[in-house]
């Protein structure tokens, strides 16, 4: 619901308030749009370093309970029912499977306060923090940062300031954050926006820098992005897509060799980046028993599917077979 809202918003009022991403996608098609006009500036990249350690939960508690009471405020029903495949809004609800807005502030409250953990024979209670381990953790941490980055700009958007527009190209993926093309903002504003108990530190900034599976630089106005992956500088040899002999039926290991091209191809801007890595893929999964004919009906799947993703490198499908045999024999 929070991201239609602030989809929504966003197109109206051309103010971003809502930060959050699940993938590196939206920052590609952000890129990409500014490729367009040739103004790629600058990049920035940060880490909360002390996040779901230092967050007090009176606070954490407060924040979660005013983000409950303005979902259910924006509801004309007042349930959330739920089952095991499905949530959704209700005025009934069914025996106890629902919520209203005081059980779920409630059963929130609960979790936070009351979650254990042993050493030894000893038994302790968490009482800062977020607790870890559980499943809402993650949901929790946007929840929270959201809170402040939201109220921030919608801070400035009060007081007509230019400096609400310039968070457009700012995203977050639960501890980690990027700036695009931002001028300096974010870094300038950061120890205003979040609560003093946590630290933001600066990771790159300036031509280059990598977030989550990319790898940007800026050359001749123009961001240009890679497929980044921290395991290519490992000492040591990794175990990557699954093997043809696997316990897997050969659908599942085929099309995890679709979905791997797919996303280096959608994560890679210039075909002179996108070859090698590709061509490597290609002869791993030769290696690991899968046969020729079999990737490239695969590679013809995205072609089909995916177009736009592959056009870019202006080669057609036979091209591109013949140039990922060809670089991988060389």
């Amino acid at each position: 619901m929070y991201i239609y809202f602030h989809n929504k918003g966003t197109y109206y009022s051309s103010f971003k308030k809502f930060w959050v991403v699940e993938n590196s996608y939206p920052i590609i098609e952000k890129l990409n749009v500014i490729n367009t006009r040739r103004k790629a500036k600058g990049i920035s990249t940060y880490d909360f370093s002390t996040l779901y350690t230092t967050i007090l939960h009176n606070l954490l508690i407060k924040v979660l309970s005013e983000i409950i009471r303005f979902v259910f405020k924006s509801k004309v029903r007042s349930k959330i029912g739920f089952s095991a495949a499905s949530i959704y809004w209700t005025s009934k609800g069914s025996g106890r499977r629902y919520f209203t807005e005081k059980t779920l502030i409630d059963a929130v409250t609960f979790l936070i306060k009351n979650c254990y953990f042993s050493v030894g024979n000893m038994v302790f209670r968490q009482d800062i923090g977020i607790p870890m381990g559980i499943d809402p953790a993650p949901f929790w941490a946007n929840l929270f940062l959201y809170f402040f980055e939201s109220k921030h700009v919608q801070t400035l958007v009060s007081q007509r300031s230019n400096r609400a527009y310039k968070y457009h190209g700012t995203s977050r993926f639960i501890d980690d954050l990027c700036t695009i093309n931002d001028g300096n903002e974010f870094s300038r504003s950061f120890k205003c926006i979040y609560p003093k108990e946590l630290v933001l530190k600066l990771e790159h900034s300036g031509t280059h820098a990598t977030f989550l599976d990319l790898d940007i630089n800026i050359e001749d106005g123009m961001f240009i992005y890679k497929l980044f992956d921290k395991r290519d500088k490992f000492p040591f040899f990794i175990v990557r897509m699954p093997h043809l002999q696997s316990n897997i039926p050969s659908s599942i290991f085929y099309g995890s060799i679709f979905s791997e091209f797919l996303r280096i191809a959608r994560c890679t801007l210039k075909f002179q980046h996108f070859l090698p890595r590709a061509s490597e893929l290609y002869q791993r999964m030769i290696s690991q028993g899968a046969n020729g004919t079999s990737i490239n009906r695969q590679i013809l799947k995205g072609f089909q599917r995916y177009p736009d993703i592959f056009k870019k490198y202006g080669k057609t499908y036979y091209e591109l077979i013949e140039d990922l045999q060809y670089f991988g024999i060389n």
